[in-house]
């Protein structure tokens, strides 16, 4: 009886193990490799020397292909603005995954051009098929703005509210995309920021710099996002008196290392009625 048991089990082993390798999983064939860019978008500075763009490909069994691309101008112009230094192509052995398309930035250092935009875009993908990430955008960041000596992050610390708080904190200045006269401040209230209200959901306002550099104006009531928190200049801390209102005024000193509010400001929070009062202003520094 254990002779006919033990067969038996033999032949079901046997069986089973027949059917593993009929239900194996088929290999994979790179039908379905791709060369794609991992990044959507990708940024240098005009003085930055030589950008490189990577291009991925995946598969499994490490194919090799050459892949075609070219440049399509924007504001920034091929020959004037960059050049291209793989001559249009790129070729990847068997087993390499990731290559690099080494795009020259041409400096125009002392002369404001603003930012310029190209965009590179493949154009064929050789023995393997093309991914759905086949543009990438660029943009050369113009270093000689004309506001660019009061970009940045400024400091400042113990500066105290209406009701004797104090904060330690940061503010940042960047310029606008089209407009060289203005910049965005964000973080400018800091009991918002400390409680981590912070851009671009709030906090996030602009202002307009005059023509000799020396002042910025900040519109009042500007609407800055969930809730509705509203920035408003005060000629008075106490924002029930009527006609109190005026633009935020900021000047600028010592080139753009210190900025001063010089009259008193609050943020408005219209979500739970609370005023953030700054009676005296603020002083913020590089």
């Amino acid at each position: 009886m254990k002779k006919i048991f033990y067969l038996f089990s033999f032949v079901v082993l046997g069986a089973l193990v027949a059917s593993c390798h009929l239900n194996d999983l088929p290999a994979f064939d790179d039908n379905d490799a791709f060369a794609a860019f991992p990044s959507a978008s990708l940024k240098i500075a005009e003085d930055g020397g030589v950008l490189n763009i990577p291009v991925h490909i995946t598969s499994l069994k490490g194919a090799a292909t050459t892949v075609s691309y070219e440049f399509v101008n924007g504001s920034a112009t091929q020959g004037v603005d960059f050049e291209d230094s793989a001559n249009g192509t790129i070729t990847f052995a068997a087993g390499e995954s990731e290559k690099n398309i080494a795009v020259k930035i041409i400096s125009h250092l002392g002369t404001f051009t603003g930012d310029r935009a190209f965009t590179v875009k493949l154009k064929s993908a050789g023995d393997v098929n093309m991914g759905a990430s086949n543009t990438c955008s660029v943009t050369i960041n113009d270093t000689d703005h004309p506001l660019a000596a009061i970009l940045g992050t400024y400091t400042a610390s113990s500066v105290a509210d209406y009701w004797g708080d104090e904060y330690d904190f940061n503010v940042t200045l960047s310029k606008d995309a089209s407009d060289v006269s203005k910049i965005w401040i964000s973080n400018l209230d800091p009991y918002f920021a400390s409680y981590g209200y912070t851009a671009p959901n709030y906090n996030y306002i602009y202002g307009v710099v005059n023509d000799d550099v020396t002042m910025i104006t900040i519109p009042r009531l500007q609407a800055v996002g969930y809730e509705s928190v509203v920035f408003n200049g005060l000629d008075d801390p106490d924002p029930d008196v009527a006609g109190a209102e005026t633009d935020i005024l900021i000047e600028i000193r010592d080139g753009g290392a210190k900025l001063v509010v010089v009259n008193a400001f609050g943020t408005y929070n219209a979500g739970d009625g609370f005023w953030s009062l700054y009676p005296g202003g603020l002083v913020l520094s590089k």
